[in-house]
């Protein structure tokens, strides 16, 4: 029964994105539209669960573009310094997860009149809060795709308060549950089955297919990928970038 009650619960979920996040995606489309009409970049960043889906994919759209950044150290503590440095790191980990992520976007492709689209399910941690942030103090416009509910149920990492819902120009909720996973399982212990991914995947192709059509109505050409698994998907994939790179669309 465990399946079927999975397809009611996201039936129930990808409905409720549907009859209330419309105009979300509306809004969403028409920002990326805009941006294509003046040759601006668009951008995605994702803190995990999605993070290739709308990127390279056939149908998908040649100018939106992935935004990724790390910073690791290699480094062990002496063995009667464990717990200070451990302390230490705990102690200046929001800090520095807001200052990698401005200077991750200070030395991106983000300019002006971008849009920048952020996932994260509970739009809590301070990263994300902060590349939102940092976009817009470059002029970007920010589309945050997260889980209202969850979201305000849990409090922000970041030094602000605030989380991802509360900064982004644009929300889409994923409508999901507080935790993500939609299913009670007797004797597991802890909810199964997370419906974030399912609903990303409709929101995110919600988006692209409207802001084709958007970018239609203006008159643009917008260049979308093919399947590299048909005869010709790569020759034809390889000549959209290199017109993207061209038009901007």
């Amino acid at each position: 029964m465990s399946a079927e009650e999975w397809f009611e619960r996201c039936d129930g979920i990808l409905a409720r994105i549907r009859t209330t996040q419309l105009e979300s995606i509306r809004r969403a489309a028409e920002l990326i539209a805009e941006a294509g009409s003046r040759g601006a970049g668009v951008h995605f960043y994702d803190t995990g669960h999605c993070s290739r889906e709308a990127i390279h994919r056939a149908g998908g759209l040649c100018m939106l573009k992935h935004l990724q950044f790390s910073f690791a150290v290699e480094s062990e503590a002496g063995p009667k310094r464990t717990k200070e440095v451990s302390q230490r790191q705990a102690d200046s980990r929001t800090g520095s997860d807001e200052e990698l992520a401005r200077i991750a976007v200070q030395r991106s492709g983000l300019a002006p009149g971008d849009v920048l689209l952020v996932s994260s399910v509970s739009g809590k941690a301070a990263v994300v809060v902060e590349v939102a942030r940092a976009a817009q103090g470059l002029g970007a416009k920010v589309v945050a795709i997260t889980n209202v509910t969850y979201s305000s149920a849990v409090d922000s990492m970041h030094s602000s308060g605030r989380r991802l819902c509360e900064v982004a120009d644009v929300v889409i909720d994923n409508c999901g549950v507080i935790g993500d996973a939609v299913l009670n399982v007797e004797g597991v212990g802890t909810g199964v089955a997370p419906s974030s991914g399912a609903a990303f995947c409709y929101i995110i192709w919600a988006v692209a297919a409207e802001a084709v059509a958007q970018m239609r109505t203006r008159g643009l050409y917008p260049h979308v990928y093919r399947s590299v698994n048909l005869p010709d998907g790569e020759q034809f994939n390889r000549r959209a970038e290199a017109e993207y790179r061209e038009t901007g669309v």
